[in-house]
């Protein structure tokens, strides 16, 4: 045995012991011991070869140990704690130097330089694409952005797939490099934990039903996304910005996936189980209510209608629908401080804000959660929604705002469905927009809407009750939903 054999042995025999036994039920030890593993595979003086011998073993082992944090993520409301912070950093960037080293096989057999590998270029860009699709998700499940030259690896990956003599047997890096764009667009940063688990379960089988172009669309085609190959940044939609006019773009739809999404959302509504062949892990109607989101974003991408400018200022911010209502029902600043914390605006617009995290320690954030602000103690409180949380640390926090209203009153409401009276929930009554064409709203918690008709009680002054019929239903989180009313005319 050659001394380079010695050395091959010496490092890669631990790796491949480990490789071999079962898998613990203890993610944190093996977390711990992938990390050690790649980490001792991928030190300058360690020849490549070594970490291409078990990169395919790390990669299958890497997926099963991302599947146990993903349920840890999912049940945890941001910002994560130190510790489960630090463990999903420390995946998110074991599985980069992974992807990396797909990369560099990649382009070794590109370039001839690995002549005897019995791998083909389909494969090894398959394999790499499929663990940053796990380090994607994660990262968005520990409320993270991409990590820096994601995208530039991945663009790099499935067009290495692509460019090979036999291209035509590129379906699994093809399908691996839609989950990312798919996912992508779906806006994963204003999901919640448990719904980006089950939005990745379910693009694990339908990111297929999407598709890749290197033409440009018809004028009259709609919701198609552009993506710059060069550039380290993830498919844009043509509503926000209209491509460069370069060469070598890349074009994106998933038209046909939200068709589909259509089709079972149309099925979720009449079943009280999700479908088979969806993913578990959600209720039917909060699925439905995930799928009517994610399907907008699909098919038609929001547009931004104004410009955001920076900005610094504090303001007052009480989160989460239940403090919100029990803090507008006291009187004086002095009562409503406990509910409170201060944060910075960093950036707004006539529509929405971005806000960080100034004192006070937050918790208990979800995506599609109620949050009011105000500036000053005579200003009336604003009403947002959360669209998107990021926490890159778990001390700091900024969040995106959609502003919904710019004062709301305290009520309760109870909807009857047939024989079925449901309890009384707190809610916000939210004043007309003439500006958007909408009437009086109510903000209330997910899953109170069951029927056209409803019960509507104020206390806060004097004693009012009355029966309201719903209008429409304009808005559904997975923390609460908004919908235009009236007063009946002809209460029962």
């Amino acid at each position: 045995m050659s001394a380079a054999d010695s050395s091959l042995s010496d490092r890669t025999a631990p790796v491949l012991d480990w490789l071999a036994t079962e898998l613990s039920s203890d993610a944190e030890l093996e977390l711990a011991a992938f990390v050690r593993h790649i980490e001792d595979l991928t030190r300058p003086e360690v020849g490549r070869g070594q970490l291409q011998r078990c990169l395919d073993s790390l990669q299958a082992r890497g997926v099963q140990i991302s599947r146990m944090f993903r349920e840890k993520l999912a049940s945890t409301a941001l910002p994560l704690d130190a510790s489960l912070h630090r463990s999903a950093t420390r995946l998110v960037s074991a599985f980069g130097k992974l992807a990396t080293g797909y990369e560099d096989n990649l382009n070794e057999i590109r370039h001839r330089i690995a002549k005897n590998s019995r791998l083909s270029p389909q494969a090894i860009s398959a394999k790499g694409l499929e663990i940053l699709g796990e380090q994607f998700t994660v990262a968005h499940l520990a409320g993270n952005s991409a990590p820096y030259g994601f995208w530039l690896r991945a663009h790099t990956l499935f067009l290495g797939s692509q460019a090979a003599d036999n291209s035509n047997n590129t379906g699994a890096a093809d399908t691996a490099y839609k989950y990312l764009l798919a996912f992508s667009a779906a806006q994963p940063e204003g999901l919640t934990g448990p719904e980006t688990c089950w939005l990745a379960e379910l693009l694990n089988v339908a990111a297929g039903d999407t598709n890749i172009s290197y033409t440009p669309p018809g004028d009259h085609d709609l919701g198609w996304f552009w993506i710059d190959p060069d550039q380290d940044t993830p498919p844009i939609s043509d509503n926000r910005r209209a491509p460069p006019p370069v060469e070598g773009l890349i074009y994106f739809s998933a038209e046909e996936l939200a068709r589909k999404a259509t089709a079972w959302i149309e099925t979720l509504d009449t079943e009280e189980q999700p479908l088979n062949g969806l993913p578990a892990g959600l209720p039917a109607s909060e699925a439905a209510t995930l799928l009517r989101r994610v399907r907008e974003y699909w098919a038609t991408p929001p547009r931004r209608e104004h410009s955001r400018r920076r900005n610094q200022y504090a303001v007052r911010v009480c989160t989460g629908l239940d403090a919100i209502w029990k803090m507008l029902r006291e009187n004086g600043a002095a009562r409503q401080e406990p509910y409170t914390s201060e944060w910075m605006v960093v950036n707004e617009s006539p529509t929405g804000y971005a806000i960080m995290q100034v004192t006070g320690t937050a918790s208990d954030l979800v995506a599609g959660m109620a949050l009011a602000l105000r500036r000053n103690d005579d200003d009336p409180w604003t009403l947002c929604v959360v669209r998107w949380i990021r926490t890159e640390t778990p001390e700091q926090v900024e969040l995106g705002l959609q502003v919904i209203a710019n004062t709301a009153k305290p009520v309760t409401v109870g909807f009857r469905s047939g024989n079925q009276t449901r309890p009384m929930r707190p809610a916000l009554v939210l004043p007309p927009i003439a500006a958007l064409g909408r009437q009086q709203a109510i903000l209330a918690p997910a899953g109170t809407y069951s029927a056209r008709r409803f019960m509507l009680v104020s206390d806060t002054n004097r004693l009012y009750v009355a029966q309201g019929r719903l209008l429409s239903l304009d808005m559904q989180t997975a923390a609460v939903e908004l919908f235009q009313y009236e007063i009946d005319p002809y209460p029962l």
